[in-house]
């Protein structure tokens, strides 16, 4: 039997939570993200980022795409600060506004942004239909909806089998954050069920890595 989903807090807002999470090297994971995302050729004149984190997947974004404007946002006033900070490190101030926000409630209108991004926040959402309905009802026609986000492991050795691997090098603390998520993602059929229910073709999500599923969909003009 495949292990059931055990949800995690939807929000890492102490400020050992946000230290823990910018401390772990992500260089690789979002340099595979930007270039996923990139060879789908997205307008980001007007982007989101969702669950943006500490805004490094942003700053990655912006040094490739100097004409790339993105509002980052996230529920964590923690991950935030550290955000504005490292995006004021980088001078990409003009470039990336970050706000706090509901990815379950955004306040844009429909159909306000020319690309919707999102890497690692679904799984911390108790119900990811809610999110992702959001993310497609603020994305323009023509748009790019690109998700990507943990994939549940099957058993229990399949998840001390990518903790040891992915996080050999960090702290207990950062080892038991991971083991955590991996707990609380979704199985592929589980992404494509909503999927299906948004009106989106299943197939946009596959499985793109030892541990992550996509999706990639276009919205059409």
């Amino acid at each position: 039997m495949s292990l059931a989903r055990v949800l995690e807090p939807e929000v890492m807002d102490t400020d050992e939570d946000a230290r823990a999470y910018d401390s772990m090297d992500h260089a690789a994971v979002n340099a595979a993200f930007c270039d996923a995302l990139l060879c789908h050729d997205p307008d980001l004149a007007y982007a989101l980022d969702v669950g943006t984190g500490t805004c490094l997947l942003p700053i990655e974004l912006c040094r490739r795409v100097p004409t790339a404007r993105i509002k980052a946002i996230d529920l964590s006033a923690s991950m935030l600060d550290l955000g504005r900070r490292r995006v004021e490190q980088a001078g990409l101030t003009g470039a990336i506004a970050l706000a706090l926000a509901d990815a379950k409630a955004l306040p844009e209108p429909d159909e306000t942004f020319s690309a919707v991004l999102s890497n690692s926040i679904v799984h911390h959402i108790p119900e990811p239909m809610q999110v992702m309905r959001e993310m497609f009802r603020v994305l323009r026609p023509g748009g790019l909806l690109f998700i990507r986000d943990l994939l549940r492991p099957e058993d229990e050795a399949s998840v001390a089998a990518l903790v040891a691997t992915v996080a050999a090098n960090d702290t207990p603390y950062q080892r038991a954050l991971f083991d955590a998520s991996l707990r609380a993602a979704l199985a592929l059929e589980e992404v494509r069920e909503i999927l299906r229910s948004l009106g989106i073709p299943p197939e946009c999500a596959r499985v793109t890595s030892d541990r992550h599923w996509t999706v990639a969909f276009r919205r059409a003009s």
